[in-house]
């Protein structure tokens, strides 16, 4: 075990849902992006995937996390005993070993730019704090619920223009060709639901972002290798990410397609654990750079939300 609860813990959660032939990031979890109840702020990343899945876990139904700081500071008390409750999460940060603060990375940015031979004084820290749902706590105000309409549609075809990628629905088979630069999958007809061809959209274009003229990652593997796997994983993790953004319902019918994977997949979590904290690292930049591409050519608007995320780092 690490230092790390944050991390120890979601490998825990991870093996035992793929030992239970279930997919951990492929859950019936909420679709709405779990947020800090004070700030507003988007949890990404590691700290998106286990807040997430212990929500759909323990069925809580609000989307929004605070610290029992946060709860004690705005007179809120849970509602019953909440021993136990608590959900670790890591928070990266800039420290300054001379004045024995911690900023933010945005405030660290700012000092830097100005001041450039400050960067010496700062280190990169990590904690891990705990969180508790507002399930949990009684007195917290009522959640504004979005009555937002995403056109799914229109987001991806945007994606698939923009990544100038050759993409053809035709066949049967779902898959991207990096030697030709080519995303194929079968005609939206062809699919048992709406779920299932959007998530296979992404998904394939996903492992499009790897192009050595997009994200340049590697990507030309052997059918059943270790490294297929781990591509694999980067793109499922973003898929689903992506879907929790569009605010599209998880499905059954999509999740079997890749059962497949199970065992590699338990394998790398045992042997190679710090691969998933690559493999979200680099979700994360796929998301970041899809949602860039969600965008009209005009760059004039985007339907995902673009709300200020929390600043996570990783090692």
């Amino acid at each position: 075990m690490s230092y790390n609860k944050a991390r120890d813990n979601l490998i825990k959660m991870y093996l035992d849902s793929l030992e239970e032939n279930k997919i951990p990031w492929e859950q019936p979890w909420t679709n709405d992006v779990p947020r800090n109840a004070i700030s507003n702020y988007k949890y990404n990343g590691i700290n998106n995937l286990i807040l997430s899945y212990v929500a759909n876990k323990r069925g809580y139904k609000d989307n929004r996390w605070c610290t029992y700081d946060q709860k004690k500071k705005n007179h809120w008390y849970f509602k019953g005993d909440a021993k136990g409750q608590g959900v670790w999460i890591e928070f990266w940060s800039k420290y300054n070993i001379k004045t024995k603060k911690a900023i933010s990375f945005s405030e660290y940015e700012k000092i830097i730019a100005e001041s450039p031979e400050l960067a010496d004084d700062y280190k990169t820290i990590c904690k891990n704090i705990l969180v508790f749902n507002a399930d949990l706590i009684a007195n917290i105000p009522k959640q504004e619920m979005k009555n937002e309409k995403i056109n799914h549609c229109e987001i991806i075809n945007n994606i698939i223009d923009n990544l100038n990628v050759s993409y053809r629905e035709e066949g049967n088979e779902a898959y991207y060709n990096p030697i030709n630069d080519e995303v194929h999958v079968p005609k939206s007809s062809q699919f048992k639901d709406e779920y299932s061809f959007y998530a296979t959209q992404l998904h394939e274009l996903s492992h499009a972002t790897g192009h050595p003229n997009r994200l340049n990652r590697e990507i030309v593997n052997t059918f059943g290798s270790e490294e297929y796997a781990k591509e694999e994983l980067r793109a499922e993790i973003s898929s689903s990410f992506m879907m929790q953004k569009l605010k599209l319902n998880y499905d059954e019918n999509h999740y079997n397609e890749h059962k497949s994977y199970i065992r590699n997949w338990i394998d790398i979590l045992k042997n190679q654990p710090s691969e998933l904290f690559k493999a979200i690292k680099d979700a994360d930049k796929i998301v970041n750079y899809m949602e860039e591409q969600s965008l009209r050519k005009d760059k004039t608007y985007s339907d995902l939300d673009k709300e200020k995320e929390m600043e996570i780092e990783y090692e």
